[in-house]
């Protein structure tokens, strides 16, 4: 299976669950999966990951990361994108070693400029005082939530604010008592995702197309790209 997408017009909570339960995942105002990508122009796998909750615990880590953070205020809200949002964003692109999307606009909505969307989307927000130094967004389902982004503003780098918010993002499904909460895909041999693998490691799964079931990340092991697609979409 390559990529497939679809464009629904609407997305109930269940059908949401349903999708991501089979390693479907939110692309602006549409939604898609694949079990390969293109990265510089080669080819690699993409291994789709999700938390259940009902085995998610609060790790030394998350200790950490709260007494690091405990100054900093944080918010939940639905999603409200602001001009201080927009311009954390773009402090946050001049940061990275990649490249990320246009605006917030554009990241979540894709090329569709109507203001509704199909998703139930909150955000957690961190702030310095009065200072907007970091937000995460997420989708909800019924029973379910995906993880679409977070940033922050790199002068904080040293506080693991990306990690911290995605903590958050588990405690907030954990306190709701959703069943899964799924962070996207990491792609093994690029390393550029592997952080998806430290964070709530105990209670992390993968997904596996081949017979379309779940299972402990632990027991994952790299098969490669199979013979018949390695030189597919190479140049």
């Amino acid at each position: 299976m390559f990529e497939y997408a679809q464009y629904p017009k609407t997305m109930h909570p269940d059908k949401l669950d349903e999708l991501l339960s089979m390693g479907w995942f939110r692309m602006g105002q549409s939604i898609f999966t694949t079990n390969y990508i293109l990265v510089e122009s080669s080819m690699y796998r993409t291994i789709w990951l999700r938390h259940v909750i009902k085995q998610y615990q609060e790790t030394k880590t998350l200790r950490n990361l709260k007494k690091r953070n405990r100054d900093f205020r944080i918010e939940l809200k639905p999603l409200e994108i602001t001009p201080a949002h927009e311009d954390l964003f773009e402090k946050y692109k001049s940061s990275i070693p990649f490249e990320a999307a246009t605006s917030l606009h554009q990241l979540l909505n894709g090329y569709v400029y109507e203001p509704t969307s199909i998703y139930t989307t909150y955000e957690i927000n961190l702030y310095d005082r009065f200072n907007l130094i970091g937000c995460s967004y997420f989708d909800i389902g019924k029973k379910s939530a995906e993880g679409i982004s977070s940033y922050f503003d790199p002068a904080y780098k040293n506080f693991s604010i990306g990690k911290y918010l995605i903590y958050m993002q588990l405690e907030v499904c954990k306190e709701n008592g959703f069943h899964y909460f799924y962070p996207g895909y990491f792609i093994p041999g690029h390393s550029h995702l592997d952080y998806k693998l430290d964070i709530g490691t105990h209670c992390l799964e993968y997904f596996n197309p081949e017979d379309a079931l779940w299972y402990p990340i632990s027991d994952y092991v790299d098969q490669g790209i199979p013979i018949e697609y390695q030189d597919f979409f190479v140049d």
